[in-house]
């Protein structure tokens, strides 16, 4: 356990990276910005180059902004998850949560419902509140290993709802590049108007996450301790997998799937500063935007003048990952 004050310093180291790597993110791309022509775009929009305030201000900044809430919004939801379940592979994507949200956003796309601002999200949320509902209850109703049934409930709701996804996309050709995006996950079509609809509920979210961190603390115990210390179990459960839910639903309904974030970055975390939900939640959230603007930045300059889905840079960091709790694990039990 870190002392309060070594805490508040990674938290403020944490910060300036983030604020760093920002304005780096902000330079890099196709059409490189110089340090110069970034401070013209900010300060003195009306001298600096129109091409370049265009980039830097409608192109470059929204996909950060969203990087940055999809980021929180899925590694505080991965951290809580982890803590309900007492299963540090649990996340959104591992266990369907954010694949039911593509399956919504899918749906509502296939009946023309896109154009309605909400229209997305709202099937969004219905998608990965059913995915979830069916997971909590493979996880608190059989009378298995919780943690096992857990994840093989989750890899299975993954798959079962990646083949409805690729069923909509054979069946309905015309939607297909626009279903195609939920499958792959990415801020290339990320404008400051989605920013000003996701903004919001991932910040209520995560409020909302924070509340419940000494509840999640108990949790993580077991739920007969909990329980035994006067937590209403099953309520606070749908409670906290709800607000989770609902912050991962509205960034998968303009990001697409995004895996891993949830399962990499509260990991980490608890590894350096330890499990207590009070600090690992927060910070999480802050790595997490850090990571997925390093994950974007790579995708958008790799192979330039293309870009790489999202989706695949962080899957190229979570699948070794996720092998690797699982040999941890595995040695455990030896």
């Amino acid at each position: 356990m870190i002392t309060s004050a070594k805490y508040k310093w990674i938290v403020a180291l944490t910060l300036v990276v983030l604020v760093l790597l920002s304005f780096i993110a902000l330079t890099l791309g196709p059409s490189n910005v110089s340090l110069s022509q970034l401070w013209m775009s900010f300060f003195n929009p009306n001298e600096a180059d129109a091409g370049i305030g265009q980039i830097v201000l409608q192109i470059r900044m929204p996909r950060i902004a969203m990087a940055l809430l999809a980021g929180m919004a899925l590694s505080a939801s991965g951290g809580a998850f982890q803590s309900v379940f007492r299963n540090p592979m649990s996340d959104p994507y591992v266990l369907g949560i954010s694949s039911g949200a593509s399956v919504g956003a899918a749906i509502a796309i296939v009946l023309g419902l896109q154009a309605g601002m909400f229209s997305i999200p709202f099937f969004a949320f219905l998608g990965s509140a059913s995915a979830l509902a069916i997971v909590y209850w493979f996880a608190f109703n059989l009378k298995q290993s919780e943690q096992n049934t857990l994840l093989l409930a989750g890899i299975a709701m993954s798959l079962m709802l990646g083949a409805v996804v690729s069923l909509l996309l054979v069946i309905n050709r015309e939607q297909m590049e626009s279903i195609y995006f939920w499958m792959l996950g990415g801020f290339n079509a990320i404008s400051w108007k989605q920013i000003y609809i996701v903004c919001p509920v991932v910040l209520f979210s995560l409020v909302m996450l924070f509340r419940y961190c000494k509840d999640l603390n108990l949790l993580a115990m077991g739920n007969e301790t909990a329980h035994s210390l006067g937590i209403n179990v099953k309520q606070k459960v749908a409670i906290i997998l709800l607000i989770s839910a609902l912050s991962v639903s509205i960034v998968v309904s303009y990001s697409g799937v995004i895996g891993f974030v949830g399962l990499i970055v509260p990991h980490m975390v608890r590894f350096l500063i330890g499990a207590d939900n009070r600090r690992l939640l927060p910070l999480s959230a802050l790595w997490g935007g850090v990571f997925l603007i390093i994950a974007d930045t790579l995708a958008r300059t790799l192979v330039q003048p293309g870009e790489l889905p999202v989706g695949s840079i962080t899957a190229l960091f979570g699948a070794p990952y996720f092998f690797f709790i699982l040999i941890k694990k595995s040695r455990r039990h030896v």
